[in-house]
C-alpha cells in the first residue's frame, strides 16, 4: 500500500513539474534543470505535511482530558463491587483507549486490558476487576488527572482547548 502511494506521489510530482515547466516556458524564460529539481524537491517534502499536521491537533490529549476523569471516578464503584456502573462506562473505555492510537503496542495493551476488565465485570469477578482496574489506571498518564489543580476563572486548560472555549468556565 505504501509502495502504491509512493509511486502515485512520484507520478503526481512528475506531472506537476512538467505542467509547471510548460506554463513557465510560455510566460518566463525556460526553467533550468536546477530550478526544476528544486521545485520537485520542495513539492516532495510538502507532500505528507497534511497528514503530519492532522496528528498534531491535540485529539489524543483532549480525549484523555475528557474521558480519563470519568474512568478514574469508577474507583468507588470498583471498590464497592458495583459491576453495573462499570459496564455502563464501556463506551468511555473504548473512547479513552483511542488516546494510545498512535502507538500500536500501547493501544493493544489498553484495549486488551479494558476488554478483560469489562468481561470480568460482566461475569461478576470483583477481585479480578479490582486488579485489572488498578493495572489500567496505573499508567503515569493518569497522574495529573488524579490530583486536580485549583485554577482561577481565566486559566486555559487542555479541556477548554478541546471544547473550543477560550478559557475554563469554572
Amino acid at each position: 500500500m505504501a509502495r502504491g502511494r509512493l509511486s502515485s506521489a512520484l507520478v503526481l510530482v512528475a506531472v506537476a513539474s512538467l505542467a509547471l515547466k510548460s506554463i513557465t516556458e510560455v510566460f518566463v524564460a525556460p526553467l533550468s534543470r536546477r530550478d526544476a529539481l528544486q521545485a520537485t524537491g520542495f513539492s516532495m517534502t510538502t507532500l505528507g505535511s497534511q497528514a503530519v499536521w492532522a496528528d498534531a491537533q491535540g485529539e489524543p490529549t483532549a480525549c484523555l482530558i475528557r474521558y480519563g476523569p470519568q474512568i478514574l471516578k469508577l474507583k468507588d464503584a470498583v471498590d464497592a463491587g458495583d459491576m453495573q456502573a462499570i459496564l455502563k462506562k464501556e463506551p468511555k473505555f473504548k473512547l479513552l483507549n483511542s488516546y494510545w492510537r498512535n502507538d500500536p503496542a500501547l493501544f493493544e495493551k489498553y484495549s486488551t486490558l479494558s476488554e478483560k476488565l469489562l468481561e470480568a465485570a460482566d461475569e461478576g469477578k470483583k477481585d479480578e476487576v479490582k486488579k485489572l482496574y488498578q493495572e489500567y489506571t496505573s499508567d503515569s498518564v493518569f497522574e495529573p488527572l488524579k490530583q486536580p489543580i485549583k485554577r482561577n476563572k481565566f486559566t486555559m486548560t487542555m479541556f477548554s482547548y478541546g471544547a473550543g472555549k477560550s478559557y475554563n468556565d469554572a
